[in-house]
């Protein structure tokens, strides 16, 4: 006989599946918020492009007019708002500085709809426990969950899915514990990708690029054309080769270069460095002085309708240095051609905010 526990898990994935079974019904989904277009210069350098910045986070504690302040500072004109769920530990060892929210995102896009972006956040407890990728019950409650709020159209992708991801302690004392290791063509990022396709919503993976997390990754591309896939950190900080490889097979690739450009300085911390940990297979785009490598911008100027930029702010506490995280964004739009720096700036984003 079935143990209750064994009966569970058998019959989540058909609960995942009746939670998703209209999904498929071919519908239109609904028009999206309108957003603003952005105004841009006729004559525009590198020091005055306008900026989106596509790969961000959203904590409780973090006003919409506190972020605005910085943005204007460094002349970042949107940003995509990816909720930070994750909480404190009870026992106060762990400080993350998140608990944001999916409708404090879309609140604050409300009040000012030309300057953020929300997306359905993805960083959540429920989501670091192998059942969840295989099917159960949080996953068919967050796949309702995710369908029923980009149905709205006030929510522009989902992101930011942590599928393997090294822990990690800041010289601030933030840390982030888990040694996150899930497979990237598993049912659960299937269904999610179902959801991309339908509501033409970008979804943004957090995944090292190891030999088997990179094939997981190019199966889930081939599986779902129509989806839109945003490989953070460079395509988890592929080489050039390798990335230029998988945009020539899969046209619904796409990559954000967020934390990419951050390095130098006695100690480093980002993935822009060999942070938290050193592998083999990772490649950077710039050297200590902020100089991209020739491979990485011969990827840039070919591809260059492919890449978004973004800060990657991930806690709180950080925002405060925010103006820091800018100059080697505009350092590294001097390199690229000038086509590559409105591409990559915000013609990219913008583009994905508005699909077709």
């Amino acid at each position: 006989m079935f143990s209750r526990r064994r009966f569970l898990l058998a019959a989540a994935p058909l609960a995942v599946a009746a939670a998703t079974e209209s999904w498929s019904a071919g519908q239109e989904p609904p028009r999206r918020r309108f957003v603003p277009p952005l105004t841009v210069p006729e004559r525009v350098t590198n020091a005055t492009v306008p900026i989106v910045d596509f790969h961000t986070h959203l904590q409780r504690r973090v006003t919409a007019e506190y972020l605005i302040e910085r943005m204007d500072a460094v002349g970042v004109t949107r940003m995509v708002l990816s909720p930070l769920h994750y909480g404190d530990s009870p026992d106060g060892r762990h400080i993350n500085d998140g608990e944001g929210s999916d409708e404090q995102a879309v609140d604050y896009a409300r009040r000012y709809p030309d300057r953020f972006i929300p997306f359905v956040g993805m960083q959540r407890g429920e989501m670091d426990n192998s059942w969840f990728w295989v099917g159960n019950y949080d996953t068919a409650s967050l796949l309702k969950d995710a369908e029923a709020k980009l149905a709205t159209g006030e929510y522009f992708g989902m992101g930011e899915f942590m599928l393997r991801f090294y822990p990690y302690k800041t010289s601030q004392g933030i840390v982030a514990p888990s040694d996150m290791d899930y497979p990237p063509f598993s049912y659960a990022m299937r269904k999610f990708s179902d959801l991309s396709a339908k509501y033409r919503a970008p979804m943004v993976i957090h995944a090292e690029a190891e030999p088997k997390v990179a094939e997981g990754m190019q199966q889930l591309f081939a599986a779902h054309p129509q989806a839109i896939f945003v490989w953070a950190h460079n395509c988890g900080r592929s080489s050039a080769q390798s990335i230029a490889e998988m945009m020539d097979r899969h046209s619904n690739l796409f990559a954000d270069l967020s934390m990419m450009v951050y390095s130098g300085g006695p100690n480093p911390e980002g993935y822009g460095v060999y942070w938290p940990r050193r592998t083999e297979w990772m490649h950077l785009v710039v050297d200590d002085e902020g100089r991209v490598q020739q491979d990485m911008l011969d990827l840039f100027n070919r591809y260059a309708t492919r890449f978004m930029i973004g800060t990657d702010v991930a806690h709180a506490r950080v925002y405060e240095f925010y103006s820091r995280r800018l100059p080697r964004w505009r350092r590294f739009f001097a390199q690229v051609s000038e086509e590559a720096m409105h591409d990559i700036a915000y013609r990219n984003a913008e583009r994905l905010f508005r699909p077709t």
